[in-house]
């Protein structure tokens, strides 16, 4: 086992981390979060994305290096409160109850930003990334934007309802979305910690992900890693 770390963006029922996982010993896996709530054009029913859903949490409690993020799509199950806020498009309605139940027998599991450092890069991973404008929108709740902090506000309803904060790029009311629902876009103009290295998803790309010297959204269906010793992110890619 080495210290490389495997970033799994958006799954929504996709099972691409699976051949990703059992390729490679890797130092430690990050899911960026979205679970469930398939696309439609990928042709995965709900119901295997639940199946598959299951498998990651298996995967998870079995690994000690695991790191489950939750997304958007998440925490409409996770959260009631969020869901009447904040609440993702394709919520499958029929399911709701079980994936309450699977989400609340499974907190220790998941949270939502994780921080490191590799090759003398300090890495925040969440799903949609600090942007400026949340930040200063939210800076009494969100006092110090670490992880530590960050995970925080999955404690209290005015956390919940900064997380639920969706911008009008993406069809809110608030100026800037969280790091739930935060978009890329936004993060290309203010990004928030010019200082940390963000890698994040939720902006679904249609094959290149965008990274630059202070960023990555990688949400593009397949997995990417940071190598120990070695400078950058790049994608899996398995013959």
């Amino acid at each position: 086992m080495n210290n490389d770390i495997l970033i799994i963006p958006d799954v929504h029922g996709r099972t691409f981390w699976k051949d990703a996982v059992s390729r490679e010993a890797f130092g430690t896996v990050i899911f960026l979060g979205d679970y469930v709530d398939p696309y439609p054009r990928d042709g995965i029913s709900n119901e295997q994305a639940l199946g598959n859903f299951f498998e990651i949490i298996d995967y998870g409690k079995t690994q000690d290096n695991v790191v489950m993020l939750l997304g958007n799509h998440d925490m409409h199950y996770y959260s009631e409160l969020f869901a009447k806020s904040g609440m993702s498009s394709r919520y499958w309605q029929d399911g709701s109850i079980l994936l309450k139940e699977i989400f609340a027998r499974n907190k220790s599991l998941f949270s939502l930003a994780y921080e490191t450092t590799l090759n003398d890069h300090h890495y925040l991973f969440t799903h949609a990334g600090v942007n400026g404008a949340w930040l200063e929108a939210n800076h009494e709740i969100v006092s110090v934007p670490d992880a530590q902090h960050l995970n925080q506000l999955l404690d209290s309803g005015e956390g919940t309802m900064a997380l639920a904060q969706v911008s009008k790029m993406r069809g809110g009311f608030f100026n800037a979305g969280s790091i739930v629902w935060g978009d890329v876009r936004e993060m290309l103009v203010d990004n928030g910690l010019p200082e940390v290295y963000q890698i994040f998803g939720h902006s679904q790309q249609r094959e290149s992900p965008i990274i630059n010297k202070k960023m990555a959204c990688i949400d593009v269906r397949r997995p990417f890693v940071l190598h120990q010793g070695q400078p950058g992110i790049e994608p899996v890619e398995y013959a």
